[in-house]
């Protein structure tokens, strides 16, 4: 899962939702040193993340969309189930999209400053480029994948590949993919709450 679906899944406690999305921006020393709740939800991140891989549904959607793609097709999943997320948020959240995109950009921006380097560029560039908004979009995806690509070419860079080549492939698989995220998606929805639960 990307950034929207780990943050509403951690939602509302605000440690665990800066976890959730730092998890895959700062380096482990830098994890170490973030407060207890956040590395809570560095942890949340990391099963949610298991969780996810090993689903046999999420598995049928990257065989849907794995040619030519190989490892790099459980990424574009993840980022595409955040699209399918932001459409159909209505079904899993009580609010708007809107409104909840606002309180995480400003949960942010009101963390960055004790945020390592990174995370404090995050943080302005989350919320300029109003990303958890623009997921339910074609373009916006577009976008995260090439964000995910340089991400990947600067610490991979024998393995630099252009995620946004898959958006056909994506595109195309759309009715067959939103048909596996309503399966998948409210098993993660249960596990990550019992997975709270067991460590209030």
């Amino acid at each position: 899962m990307n950034f929207l679906a780990h943050l509403h899944l951690a939602a509302p406690d605000r440690g665990r939702m800066l976890g959730g999305v730092l998890a895959d921006l700062l380096k482990p020393v830098e994890i170490t040193a973030l407060p207890t709740d956040v590395v809570e939800g560095v942890r949340l991140h990391r099963l949610i993340d298991g969780f996810t891989d090993r689903h046999p549904v999420v598995q049928r959607s990257i065989r849907r969309v794995s040619a030519g793609l190989g490892w790099f097709s459980g990424i574009v999943v993840d980022v595409y189930y955040d699209h399918l997320l932001a459409r159909s948020w209505a079904e899993y959240a009580a609010g708007p999209l809107r409104d909840f995109a606002d309180h995480c950009y400003a949960l942010f921006r009101d963390a960055a400053p004790g945020l390592p380097v990174e995370g404090q560029r995050f943080a302005y560039h989350f919320a300029a480029d109003d990303r958890l908004v623009r997921y339910g979009t074609a373009d916006g995806i577009t976008d995260t994948l090439d964000r995910v690509s340089a991400r990947i070419a600067a610490r991979m860079p024998t393995r630099a590949v252009r995620l946004r080549d898959a958006m056909p492939a994506l595109l195309a698989a759309d009715a067959e993919l939103a048909a596996d995220f309503r399966v998948f998606y409210p098993e993660l929805i249960a596990y990550a709450a019992a997975e709270r639960d067991a460590h209030p």
